[in-house]
């Protein structure tokens, strides 16, 4: 016992002093660096050589652990980094090899110079596979640009992460150098650091090559890609889409739903007899229970999908003669939008199919385990017919994965086809011109939204289209009515001697208001909405309005009835009230009277009709007026009448007919006073300022010729007498 434990220390100083004796051999860090390098040269030998010390240091790691005090977990660590360098250098062999023979995966020259030496027309299945090479190389490209992003950014990583490993193996071999106690300790620090390094430049070798090999493989790509683009260019413009394609599409897909429904009627029949035995049996064991509630869950599960896949098939069917009409050219860019944004979703749904089907392939696996755990050993069953369900159930496992696998493949393979939709529905978009997606816009977006229903009446929709457009009908017939009462004013004026302004108006109101009706039910009409619709709005509102809009009523009342009694008309001379105006409008809800001061006086029609009202040219706009005037006693009484008379014949407003009359009316106590009699149409001038004009033109006629208009005078007389009487009585 004492040989051998001597025998395995002298074993543990030989592998150290081993293991160490590269680091004494590259005690500084340029001959460290000179002697990776080398070994980047050849990685499979190198590989080799570190194959051989992993096998030593795992024959006595827990010796010597032990035996120097190393803890256990800094030997694991040197292990899994001499994996890490065995790994990466053959990674490196592979890629190196890898790029003397090719990627098979890129389409190869034999089949791009086949598919140009195809002549025209093409049939449509040729087309598909075309399109589904076209799109592998620009998947391969896509992907081969992103690991050339991820290969560069790694290259930075790990040239940041040599410069940390390298600073750290200066600092422990200074350690190592100085201390006496711990040396063999830092010594041991210093070949895990080497490994690290090691470890740093196989990764740096393997992506540098990496990148390399991505920029060779892209370059080729996109060599390929331009020549199989002016390749289906060509084919696109020389398609042929006959029945035969179609039905061989069909069959194929057909075969496809076949199988997949006889598998959902399978696994019909099975959950049917799980659940009639699970009703029949009683006391079940563990190993029954268990199978019932996992088989009929995974049979649950795998119909749920297997009934996705049928309907995806049909997309995938529907999908192809979609495909045929949009490169036949009898899409609109909408309908192409539209099936774009339709082939997302059913690839959205085969995504979330995939996920499921991974979930349930997990869940497969992990049954088979817990069988095996649970149930693997014939003793913990107690029958033999438990032991041929649990075989069975087993076996069931094994061949549902296979399923599964299948399925994922069926998903992967409509995945494809929807895509292809998908590009060549952006293509068309893209290539679209300038006019076409102006319309486009238009259709998509305007009218669109004028397809949206707001509400609808029974079956009929209202749209925004139709309401806008009763909006608008609604408007122009207001715009014609409008136009149609100016006619109609204008006609009325030219036959001003035949119609006055008050049937005028009249006139006016009721072409108005009937082209008002006219405009509200017409568009009514268009958007079906029956008259009925309003009565709940007039039972509604009819205590809200009769109360809210009692005067507003009366005054519309009262309106109407002073424009058909016509006691009131526009042009008359009227005192309503204490109010004196001419009438200048009537509406249905005032009367609008121009007062002396030139402004409106506002009336509503209900005070019009309550208040007395002293029309002053009910009959005839006609007025008898007069003017007062007074004369000195000394005055030329002839004069006087004779400049009266001028002025009363000058002024336009005094009427001629009937004639005017000029009368010495009173002899006054200081004045003589003379009364000119004269009609004034009341229609055009107030009674007022027509007397007024006529005051003013007398006055400048009597001050040119210096006729005193006298002012009242009273003279007082004091008698003598008795003025004396009351001296004496002093």
């Amino acid at each position: 016992m004492d040989f051998h434990k001597k025998g395995l220390f002298i074993l543990l100083i030989a592998l150290l002093f081993s293991l160490c004796g590269g680091t004494a051999r590259g005690t500084t860090l340029a001959d460290l660096r000179e002697e990776l390098a080398r070994h980047q040269t050849d990685p499979a030998a190198r590989a080799v050589q570190v194959v051989k010390d992993l096998r030593k240091v795992r024959d006595i790691e827990t010796g010597l652990a032990r035996q120097y005090d190393i803890p256990v977990s800094k030997v694991l660590d040197y292990e899994y980094e001499l994996e890490g360098i065995i790994n990466t250098y053959y990674s490196i062999y592979f890629l190196q090899k890898r790029a003397d023979i090719g990627d098979a995966f890129i389409l190869d020259d034999n089949r791009i110079k086949e598919l140009a030496a195809a002549q025209p027309p093409y049939p449509f299945v040729f087309y598909l596979n075309v399109i589904e090479d076209m799109d592998n190389c620009r998947e391969t490209l896509l992907n081969v640009q992103q690991s050339t992003a991820r290969y560069r950014k790694e290259l930075q990583t790990i040239s940041r992460r040599k410069n940390e490993i390298e600073s750290s193996y200066r600092l422990c071999r200074e350690k190592s150098s100085l201390s006496t106690g711990n040396r063999l300790k830092y010594n041991f620090d210093l070949l895990i650091i080497k490994a690290e390094l090691e470890h740093c430049y196989a990764d740096y070798t393997f992506y540098e090559t990496s990148l390399k090999i991505a920029a060779q493989e892209s370059s080729e790509l996109k060599e390929k890609l331009d020549t199989l683009e002016s390749i289906v260019k060509n084919m696109r413009a020389n398609l042929d889409f006959s029945a035969e394609d179609f039905n061989f599409l069909d069959a194929a897909v057909n075969e496809k739903v076949r199988l997949l429904k006889h598998t959902v009627t399978m696994l019909n029949d099975k959950f049917n007899s799980l659940s009639a035995a699970r009703l029949t049996t009683e006391n079940h064991t563990d190993f029954i229970r268990y199978w019932f509630q996992t088989e009929q869950r995974l049979v649950e599960n795998e119909t749920l999908l297997v009934l996705d896949l049928i309907e995806l098939w049909s997309a995938t069917r529907l999908n192809w003669r979609h495909l045929e009409d949009m490169l036949s050219g009898k899409l609109t860019l909408k309908e192409c939008r539209d099936l774009r944004a339709r082939s997302n979703e059913r690839i959205e749904q085969c995504r979330c199919d995939l996920e499921f089907a991974n979930e349930d392939l997990q869940r497969l696996r992990r049954s088979d385990n817990e069988v095996a755990r649970r149930f693997g050993e014939n003793k913990w069953l107690k029958t033999d017919e438990e032991i041929s369900t649990r075989n069975e159930f087993r076996a069931n496992l094994e061949a549902r994965k296979g399923r599964y696998l299948s399925y994922i493949v069926m998903l992967g393979e409509m995945t494809g086809q929807f895509e292809i939709l998908i590009a060549e529905a952006d293509r068309l978009i893209g290539e679209a011109k300038a006019d076409d997606k102006i319309e486009s816009v238009w259709r998509d977006k305007v009218y669109g939204l004028l397809e949206m229903e707001v509400w609808n009446i029974d079956d009929y929709p209202i749209t925004v289209e139709k309401l806008t457009l009763a909006i608008m009908i609604f408007i122009c017939g207001l715009i014609v009515t409008k136009y149609t009462v100016m006619i109609t004013k204008r006609h009325l004026e030219m036959k001003s001697g035949h119609v006055n302004r008050h049937s005028s108006l009249l006139v006016q109101n009721i072409v108005f208001y009937f082209g008002l009706i006219v405009s509200f039910l017409i568009p009514l009409w268009m958007l079906r909405i029956p008259l009925t619709a309003f009565a709940f709005m007039g039972g509604a509102a009819a205590i809200a309005i009769g109360l809210g809009t009692q005067r507003i009523m009366g005054d519309t009342l009262s309106g109407i009835l002073l424009l058909f009694q016509k006691k009131l008309r526009i042009g008359d001379e009227v005192v309503i009230g204490d109010t004196h105006g001419i009438v200048s409008e009537i509406t249905l809800q005032n009367t609008v009277l121009l007062c002396q001061q030139s402004r409106h006086l506002i009336i509503p029609n209900s005070k019009v009709l309550d208040s007395p009202v002293l029309n002053l040219t009910l009959n005839n706009s006609l007025s008898r007026t007069e003017v007062n005037v007074s004369v000195a006693y000394d005055s030329d009484i002839s004069l006087a009448m004779g400049l009266i008379h001028a002025v009363l014949s000058e002024n336009q407003n005094v009427l001629k007919t009937p004639p005017f009359r000029i009368i010495l009316s009173e002899f006054e106590d200081s004045a003589i006073r003379f009364t000119a009699y004269f009609f004034i149409d009341l229609s055009k001038v107030f009674e007022t300022n027509a007397q007024s004009a006529v005051r003013m033109s007398i006055l400048n006629a009597f001050r040119k010729h210096n006729i005193e208009i006298p002012f009242p005078q009273t003279e007082v007389k004091i008698r003598n007498d008795a003025v004396e009487r009351d001296g004496k009585q002093e």
